[in-house]
């Protein structure tokens, strides 16, 4: 084991951007150093959440000044650095020419999910199974592109085999568990739209919401849940996140990392997305039955979720397949796969 060898991140994460680049790269992290005795740095130009979750971890952060260019920045970092492998997590205007000059002085790139043309100056490029990689242009590309459910990055603790629920037998059976999770920071405050959703229902089941680190709508959550009939348990600063979705029996999610955790800990959702592209992405996930996409959360009424959920709430048939598919395709050690091949390469190239 090579202790010399040191990893950059770059990533950024904040209410509006989400969490999910930065949970990524902190559990592409946690392997790389626990699993492989690598030394690690993140850069990071935007989000105090994010800096924050960084910091609780102690890996350094190199910050980008606001009157730098984003470019001329991270190479002086890496300059200084001197890293072996740059981890690329970010939707910024990083310029692809800038990717092939630190390549072409050694330094191993890699690319997470990444539609950008940073990603043809990568020597490795990982992205989970959805519908936009194959009608992305990789003319010039010569790393290594590597597509499916198997690299997708996830904390460790989703990897697990997924606990069966609790049965108890008839003639009472246990009351469904319906998870309302919208990641890190739910910048468009849909927690709300399936608070309402789920409250027009007449169905018996239990119900546990919970805010990510960057949800900004709690006041309005709060005025919202005076006058509900339903008992809603919200969660905060919740630090068992795969324990929670294991003993959930439904969820209602915002599609991203959050659907990828969910598979993983074999839970059936019903998803809202932000955008089109989010929406394109959760087109595998219903594909591979795991579960089932309402598209744009602006394009979905309150009723259309209400009903969606009444009818998987009414069906743990199922509930049940879509349980199986979703442990069958996830199962949470992508991040062990990347990190074994990145310092694989590196010990090639310093051999």
């Amino acid at each position: 084991m090579n202790t010399r060898q040191n990893v950059l991140f770059r990533c950024d994460g904040d209410a509006q951007l989400g969490l999910g680049h930065v949970y990524r790269c902190l559990a592409s992290a946690e392997q790389l150093r626990e699993g492989h005795g690598w030394g690690v740095s993140f850069a990071m130009a935007t989000g105090p959440i994010g800096f924050d979750l960084i910091r609780q971890t102690g890996y350094p952060i190199e910050h980008k000044p606001d009157d730098d260019d984003e470019d001329n920045w991270l190479d002086n970092v890496i300059q200084s650095i001197r890293p072996d492998a740059l981890v690329l997590d970010v939707r910024s205007e990083l310029a692809r020419s800038s990717v092939e000059k630190w390549r072409s002085e050694g330094l191993l790139i890699v690319t997470l999910d990444d539609p950008s043309e940073r990603r043809l100056a990568a020597d490795l490029a990982f992205y989970p199974p959805v519908p936009q990689v194959e009608r992305i242009d990789w003319a010039g590309f010569t790393g290594k592109l590597y597509v499916g459910w198997e690299w997708v990055i996830l904390r460790k603790e989703f990897a697990t085999t997924p606990c069966p629920k609790p049965q108890v037998p008839s003639p009472k059976p246990r009351a469904p568990k319906v998870l309302v999770t919208m990641g890190g920071s739910d910048p468009q405050g849909m927690t709300l739209k399936a608070v309402k959703a789920l409250e027009m229902l007449d169905e018996d089941f239990e119900v546990v919401v919970v805010l990510g680190a960057g949800f900004q709508y709690k006041e309005n959550l709060d005025n919202l849940m005076s006058t509900c009939k339903h008992r809603f348990d919200v969660r905060e600063n919740v630090q068992n996140m795969a324990e929670i979705m294991a003993q959930s029996d439904l969820a209602v999610a915002s599609f991203g990392v959050t659907a990828y955790e969910l598979a993983a800990m074999g839970v059936p959702a019903i998803y809202l997305c932000l955008t089109e592209d989010h929406a394109k992405s959760a087109s595998a996930f219903v594909e591979a039955g795991i579960g089932v996409c309402l598209g744009v959360f602006t394009h979905t009424s309150t009723d259309m979720l209400t009903e969606e959920v009444r009818q998987l709430l009414n069906d743990a048939s199922r509930r049940s397949q879509m349980a199986d598919r979703a442990g069958q395709h996830v199962d949470g050690r992508g991040v062990k796969r990347i990190a074994r091949m990145i310092a694989t390469r590196t010990e090639k190239t310093n051999d």
